[in-house]
């Protein structure tokens, strides 16, 4: 197993993240039409690739890290500094005032809405499908998992993941999946093992953690890449996760995210990043 390539995927999910902190890196300020630049404490994820991670010369880069700058480019009145952390830290700043803004490619969960402030506009997408049986001939999409009445494996309470299968249901009342909610951290890696020993039908996975943890040849599961497949069902958005009280730079950003999706720029960084459009599926198929 490959114990560092694994600990460092993980941290680009919403599911379980652990990471020491950072440096900072900054950015010089650009000219202010109100005269005054406030600077926007920005954390996020350390060596999570490809969404914030430092090039071979040292560059904070990454999607996440992309769009924060073309954001930054848009608001004259703002300067953003990153520095990194672990999840868990970086969500306590949110409540401390360490931090304003917060990337950890985060789904939207109705507690991170109560919580702290979600645009509108989305920052990025996961694309989210299904993992099958390599027999599994006939699923296609959750609807029709939810039809054949396929066995789901347990998902992490409060997880992004588990929003995803809890909303289909919500907009699917008489052809719904049944969810099942587990504390065990070990259970969305250990979901693999279960469709491809038949305890469970199928697994709810982002494709990249299916890339890079099952289809790589050095992935640490790709022991399960022949009796398991992969089916893409959804585009799930992420988003930039603000501190509560900031509802004007909130505003900006969610008008700037916007403005970015809508010229086709978060596709681009998208194919460049994941090496495919994360944003391809707006809906169940």
């Amino acid at each position: 197993m490959k114990k560092r390539g694994l600990r460092l995927l993980l941290l680009a999910t919403s599911v379980f993240i652990f990471s020491g902190c950072g440096t900072v890196q900054k950015k010089q300020a650009g000219t202010a039409s109100s005269g005054s630049v406030k600077t926007i404490q920005v954390g996020y994820v350390e060596n999570s690739y490809p969404l914030d991670y430092e090039d071979e010369k040292g560059n904070l880069t990454g999607y996440e890290i992309e769009v924060l700058k073309l954001i930054d480019e848009k608001l004259p009145d703002y300067q953003f500094e990153y520095s990194s952390g672990a999840q868990d830290a970086l969500f306590a700043g949110l409540g401390t005032g360490k931090y304003d803004l917060v990337v950890t490619n985060s789904f939207y969960t109705k507690e991170r809405a109560e919580n702290y402030i979600l645009p509108k506009n989305p920052l990025g997408a996961s694309l989210v499908g299904m993992v099958l049986p390599k027999s599994e001939t006939d699923i296609k999409s959750f609807s029709d998992a939810a039809k054949a009445g396929l066995k789901l494996a347990p998902i992490l309470a409060g997880d992004g993941l588990y929003y995803v299968i809890d909303q289909y249901n919500q907009e699917n009342q008489s052809n719904q999946i049944k969810l099942e909610a587990t504390d065990s951290g070990d259970s969305f890696m250990s979901s693999i093992s279960w469709v491809a020993e038949g305890r469970y039908d199928f697994a709810i996975w982002p494709k990249n953690y299916w890339e890079k943890i099952v289809a790589a040849k050095d992935g640490s599961l790709h022991q399960y890449a022949n009796q398991v497949q992969f089916i893409e069902c959804k585009s799930v958005h992420t988003y930039p996760v603000i501190a509560k009280g900031e509802d004007a730079f909130a505003a900006e950003v969610d008008t700037a995210l916007g403005e970015i999706y809508q010229s086709g720029e978060m596709q681009e960084l998208s194919k460049k990043f994941y090496g495919y459009d994360a944003f391809a599926y707006d809906s169940d198929n």
